[in-house]
């Protein structure tokens, strides 16, 4: 385009300049929306990771607790027999709750009952001892080679070292043992021997 005359030349210059400002001010505006989109994007991606760490913290948490019902429930399937021999006691378990606790009597001097952690090996609901003059064993839970956990009429020596080595208790106490291995069984049974005196030596 060919400008005649100066006034001309002025137009020209004042568009060219007006077309050089809003091309400037449109550059300006289309940079502001591409920051604020690129902001709005930074926004949601901070939001999102928040939200996925929250999250993550919800499903750990739930892991943790379905792990301790899992061990929970595990545990209510056992049955745990502690004996004390320093206190001529036992009490039985099932899992963390106590359900009974009984006198015992076990070796007196001159014999032993084994010290250790135990299974049954298996049961009898009448044994007679063919070692101790046929004497009788009812509702036996053997652990350990002859030894055994059972019911005896001697009930008044319970609660004081009276036996061979077998663990005395009442005979409706031996019962109730018995049937609790039988109902768990005697994998998911233990039998805990321990002398809080001796431990203490």
């Amino acid at each position: 385009m060919i400008l005649s005359n100066k006034k001309d030349k002025s137009v020209y210059i004042i568009q060219k300049r007006l077309l050089i400002i809003t091309i400037c001010f449109i550059s300006s505006l289309y940079a502001n929306t591409i920051q604020r989109q690129f902001k709005s994007i930074d926004d949601d991606e901070t939001l999102i990771v928040s939200l996925l760490a929250k999250e993550k913290i919800v499903i750990a948490e739930r892991i943790r607790e379905q792990k301790a019902l899992a061990r929970k429930k595990a545990r209510e399937k056992l049955i745990i027999a502690k004996v004390d021999i320093s206190k001529q006691s036992m009490r039985v378990f099932n899992g963390d709750k106590l359900l009974y606790e009984w006198k015992v009597s076990t070796a007196r001097r001159g014999y032993k009952t084994p010290l250790g952690n135990y299974k049954p090996l298996y049961l009898e609901k009448m044994h007679y001892s063919r070692k101790y003059n046929n004497s009788p064993m009812p509702y036996s839970i053997f652990f350990n080679g002859g030894y055994a956990i059972h019911g005896t009429n001697a009930v008044s020596h319970l609660g004081r070292r009276a036996s061979h080595g077998c663990v005395r208790l009442h005979t409706k106490n031996a019962k109730t043992l018995y049937s609790l291995v039988r109902k768990y069984g005697k994998n998911n049974t233990t039998i805990e021997i321990t002398n809080q005196f001796k431990n203490k030596n």
